[in-house]
């Protein structure tokens, strides 16, 4: 039987406003135990963000920036790849690492139903 990402997606996930502050976005990340965090669409024509810890290194604390003055709109991945729920884990795999992201949002009828990692997969999924 092929695994599917919807297998083993991670379905806890949090979305939050663009105008949302860093400290606030790495404060709920941490509570949560997550690396990364999707960014809503600001309106229907609009697509998901995405912040990952590495960005808020990248682009907040490396350059001596305050966690309290930036915004998650600003350090943002934006547009981002998304996987379909039902793609075999190993394509979802190789789709990652051939654009060389360690995340995307899974969709499903449109909807994002959760993140899929290079780490979830390969800690989660069943092998021979």
């Amino acid at each position: 039987m092929v695994q599917r990402v919807k297998d083993i997606m991670l379905k806890d996930f949090t979305m939050v406003d663009g105008l949302t502050r860093v400290s606030d976005a790495l404060t709920i990340m941490k509570e949560k135990e997550m690396h990364t965090i999707l960014v809503r669409p600001r309106h229907e024509e609009d697509v998901h963000g995405l912040v990952t810890l590495r960005d808020i290194a990248r682009r907040v604390i490396a350059p001596m920036k305050r966690l309290d003055e930036v915004h998650v709109y600003e350090i943002m991945s934006k547009p981002v790849l998304t996987v379909n729920a039902s793609m075999p884990v190993a394509y979802a795999a190789r789709f990652l690492t051939n654009f060389h992201k360690s995340w995307a949002p899974v969709i499903e009828k449109d909807e994002v139903v959760g993140i899929i990692s290079l780490n979830g997969i390969v800690l989660n999924a069943k092998w021979c």
